[in-house]
């Protein structure tokens, strides 16, 4: 008889609305099931998992950092041990996860049990044997209890969805995907109460929507201090994350660090640019690095919304707001971090004025990775468009950092086009020429109208507005 493991109600537990319903839903269907969750580390999956299914009787079995799959049975059998109360188990040597997968099917042939496997790519040491050998006991022992589901999770997504997803191995079971993201905007706003909008964006901004690090700096007297006290004090929390966010991501190629530590540097590069950095052709094995990197939420990549997504002059840059910040406000002074020096006024290791920049490029990146919000202020959703940045081969030779931040090419012949601005104040009249020698460049059909917006915090100043240059004005209320 096992004893399940028993999860406590947590009361502050909130969001997650989507995602709760929809595992509780799989949970009730009368037929086994098979469960894939995978999303960045500390993004929130393990409570989601707990505090969503707590009710039923749960198995968790973890995975180890770094061991090997020797140690990996070794440990799962120590917590099957635990759980049947047999310390014989813990010293059996089986040499398979058939074995083990055999013998945990045996205590849950009945009732509701919930088998959950965290840290699923380090149980699998980033091989295939582990999720071949569970298809075999799957077939042949899980799948006959109809109210048995299990899930297995992991902080790799390029794992989770090239081995797992995509493995043959699970090829028509019954099994379900979930990717569980960042916190939104609005769920940040959530958690972070009594805060204003322009602080929550600015911490949003800088660390991005993941629940722990947003429980880090909550109960500071002012976000930017909470941040500046765990980055900058000595052994501080977002000082040696990094380090951990690839290890819980990506086995050990040299190649992914080397690729983030390039793009660390510049504000973007260019595929050809990545494989002559690295010494490499750009053929497959790059085409995989780059490919992991974007399943992992690491960089992004992008493309003239009027090229292909093949076109050589598409881009790549960091996309993790944690790591970019991490890149550039923290590494650089990491030697003066790790002395001490900025432990007594931490806030002084930030150059704000630089901090101010920076945040205008990664409010331009979060309105073009929440265009379908933008496109419903505007009032087109409901119009087919394509979307993204504009820059071309000509624009590159006056200057590569010359792009339109936001285009939208609509079904219904207009374009709509976005300057995007993170000020500390209400945007001047100075915008109109800088935004009329892009739309030169740009070389639109006489056909096409065109729909010219600001995105800004603070808006349009009095004598901007009076101009009557854009037609629509977005702002931070807007946004939220």
């Amino acid at each position: 008889m096992l004893r399940a493991m028993t999860i406590e109600e947590n009361k502050h537990f909130m969001g997650r609305e989507f995602e709760r319903n929809k595992l509780q839903e799989i949970a009730e269907i009368p037929e086994a099931s098979i469960i894939v969750i995978y999303g960045r580390r500390r993004v929130g999956k393990t409570e989601l998992i707990e505090q969503t299914l707590r009710h039923r009787h749960l198995l968790k079995f973890e995975g180890i950092e770094g061991e090997n799959s020797l140690q990996q049975r070794k440990h799962v059998l120590m917590q099957l041990a635990t759980y049947a109360r047999d310390p014989l188990i813990a010293q059996l040597q089986l040499e398979h996860w058939t074995q083990v997968f055999e013998l945990i099917a045996k205590y849950i042939q009945k009732e509701s049990w919930t088998l959950y496997f965290e840290e699923t790519q380090w149980l699998a040491c980033y091989e295939d044997a582990f999720i071949s050998e569970l298809k075999y006991v799957w077939d042949n022992f899980f799948r006959h209890n109809p109210r048995l589901k299990i899930i297995l999770c992991g902080s790799s997504p390029s794992f989770m969805i090239n081995q797992v997803m995509h493995s043959k191995a699970l090829y028509s079971r019954s099994i379900y995907e979930m990717h569980v993201q960042p916190f939104t905007l609005l769920e940040t706003q959530t958690f972070l109460p009594k805060r204003s909008q322009r602080e929550i964006m600015n911490a949003y901004l800088t660390i991005g929507g993941i629940p722990e690090y947003l429980k880090r700096i909550k109960n500071s007297s002012s976000l930017l201090l909470g941040i500046s006290k765990n980055c900058f004090e000595r052994n501080a929390y977002f000082s040696t994350e990094y380090k951990k966010i690839f290890i819980s991501s990506l086995s050990g190629n040299k190649y992914y660090k080397t690729i983030i530590d390039l793009l660390s540097k510049r504000h973007f590069m260019t595929r050809p640019d990545i494989a002559k950095a690295l010494k490499i052709s750009s053929g497959g094995q790059l085409t995989d690095l780059l490919n992991d990197l974007v399943i992992c939420g690491f960089i992004a990549k992008y493309t003239p919304y009027h090229q292909k997504i093949s076109s050589l002059l598409t881009r790549y840059c960091i996309q993790d707001r944690y790591l970019d910040f991490y890149f550039k406000f923290i590494a650089p002074i990491s030697e003066n971090i790790s002395q001490g020096n900025y432990d007594e006024n931490p806030i002084q290791a930030l150059d704000v004025s630089r901090y101010q920049k920076w945040l205008g490029f990664a409010f331009e990146r979060y309105c073009r990775d929440n265009h379908t919000k933008i496109a419903k202020i505007l009032e087109f959703s409901g119009v087919r468009y394509r979307h993204g940045v504009f820059f071309n081969r000509n624009t590159d030779k006056v200057d590569p950092g010359f792009q339109i931040d936001l285009a939208f090419d609509r079904a219904d012949h207009v374009i709509t086009l976005c300057e995007i601005k993170y000020l500390q104040r209400k945007v001047g009249v100075e915008v109109i020429s800088e935004f009329e020698q892009k739309i030169a460049l740009m070389a639109i059909s006489p056909k096409t109208s065109i729909q010219k917006v600001l995105i800004s915090i603070e808006g349009a100043s009095e004598s901007l507005i009076a101009r009557a240059y854009f037609d629509r004005f977005i702002t931070l209320e807007d946004l939220f």
